[in-house]
């Protein structure tokens, strides 16, 4: 059986840098990266110096390849799993910055998704908390503590590489794709509002959910399962 080919994106979020978006877009021919989104850019992407730095990749720099989007939800459409990149690490509290390494992605979780994005921000402050929640999982490259902040572009090498070497053979079993994810993660909304009340908790809740599920990548049938046993807790609970 033949699987379908993956699509990857790559989006980057108020890129400040051309010579950091030339190095990206060449890493995006070395590991066939399928699309690039920008998302406000403060540079002029299609550049001289960008062409220059993308290299040989320079034919890439044109609006067949390069889309350019004022809100960082466009630039995940149409995607099964998104995953915020960042070098800061959150507390056991902190839900929303809970990591994945690249090679965990790669060997564990990319080969269950047809369609991927990895989001990287800016290169001064990199994403805000508001960004990390539009993603479905959150992603660290492991560095020295005293100073864990990669260059843009190397995180962006680093990422891409463990990807390249870890998911050029899918596997086949037919997994929940994200729309049916997503269906399971309404109904448990559904549930925590209806018995939690602190807000902050039902964010926690909600965000570790979103992790859970889509770090885990269940089957089809897996899925589908759990939206059943969701569906007679909140029948219960609705009396």
């Amino acid at each position: 059986m033949q699987m379908k080919e993956k699509k990857l994106r790559i989006v980057l979020v108020g890129t400040e840098g051309e010579i950091n978006l030339g190095f990206v877009i060449r890493l995006a021919l070395n590991f066939e990266v399928d699309e690039i989104y920008l998302v406000s850019p403060l540079i002029n992407p299609f550049s001289d110096e960008v062409k220059r730095f993308a290299a040989k990749a320079a034919k890439m720099v044109s609006t067949e390849y390069i889309k350019i989007t004022d809100s960082l939800e466009e630039a995940l459409d149409g995607v099964d799993l998104s995953i915020c990149t960042s070098g800061l690490v959150g507390s056991t509290s902190d839900v929303l910055r809970h990591p994945i390494t690249p090679r965990e992605l790669a060997s564990k979780i990319a080969p269950n998704y047809s369609s991927i994005a990895i989001v990287f921000g800016r290169e001064s402050v990199g994403l805000t908390r508001d960004e990390l929640a539009k993603c479905h999982l959150f992603l660290t490259i492991p560095a020295n503590p005293q100073y864990p902040i990669l260059n843009l572009s190397h995180a962006v090498a680093i990422t891409l590489y463990e990807l390249w070497t870890s998911t050029r053979s899918y596997r086949l079993r037919e997994h929940a794709n994200s729309s049916q994810l997503s269906r399971v993660l309404k109904l448990v909304g559904e549930i925590v509002g209806k018995i939690i009340d602190d807000s902050v908790q039902r964010e926690r809740i909600m965000v570790a959910v979103k992790h859970i599920l889509w770090r885990s990548s269940p089957s089809r049938g897996e899925a589908s399962t759990l939206y059943y046993f969701f569906k007679k807790i909140k029948n219960s609970i609705d009396g």
